[in-house]
């Protein structure tokens, strides 16, 4: 033991140099704890992270898919319960052929080759197309021909009697065409067919399936409404 005051070592409790009390000798202070590397760091391959991105996003996007698939075929069969398959059938087959299908055809040494579809056949005029001015415009009679091909979609929607026979639009205003594309070629190719023997202007199949989806819809202007 220690003296609390000068420090002198005693064998009594009290220190015989300058009679302070003993104090026992200070406990060892506890080792450090031991050192203990860091976890190590494994390097992420970017090609592996960029899978399992696309993974997750492939597994998301499936997912809504799903579910705007259910919502489309519950939205076309209630379409179908409204309008009867068949006409729905011919309804969308009527757009289609109206946009996409080739229904008139340009060839010949005369005129350049070219295809028209529906919509742009009736928005050409041929003879300001041989005179080298602007010969597409979709005016008015275009406007009509939309407004006609989406009449059979809103016509079982309409509690009527006359609303079945907005399934007849898509067929009159076929007609119509047809009067005025006969009108526009011959008025522009009548003197080339004559000097040629043949025209350049030629139908293609597009136009027939745009009149017979029209005929088809224009059979339920017959069909008398349910009770």
């Amino acid at each position: 033991m220690f003296c609390q005051s000068c420090g002198a070592e005693v064998a009594g409790a009290f220190c015989a140099t300058c009679g302070a009390r003993a104090s026992q000798p200070s406990p060892p202070s506890p080792p450090p704890p031991a050192y203990t590397p860091p976890p190590a760091v494994t390097a992420v391959d970017p090609q592996q992270l960029a899978k399992e991105r696309l993974n997750r996003l492939g597994g998301s996007a499936q997912l809504h898919g799903e579910e705007a698939a259910k919502l489309a075929r519950q939205g076309i069969g209630a379409m179908a319960a409204r309008m009867g398959t068949v006409a729905l059938c011919a309804a969308v087959l009527l757009w289609i052929a109206w946009f996409f299908f080739p229904a008139a055809n340009l060839s010949g040494r005369a005129v350049a080759s070219e295809s028209y579809t529906f919509w742009g056949l009736i928005g050409t005029n041929f003879t300001n197309m041989l005179l080298m001015e602007r010969a597409t415009s979709h005016g008015l009679f275009s406007i009509i021909g939309l407004v006609a091909i989406a009449a059979p979609f809103a016509a079982p929607f309409i509690r009527t009697a006359w609303a079945r026979y907005l399934n007849a639009a898509p067929l009159a205003c076929v007609l119509v065409a047809w009067i005025a594309i006969y009108i526009n070629e011959h008025s522009a190719f009548g003197v080339i067919a004559i000097e040629e023997g043949v025209s350049p202007f030629s139908l293609g199949w597009g136009i027939f399936v745009v009149t017979i989806a029209a005929i088809v819809l224009a059979a339920g202007a017959l069909k008398k409404p349910a009770v």
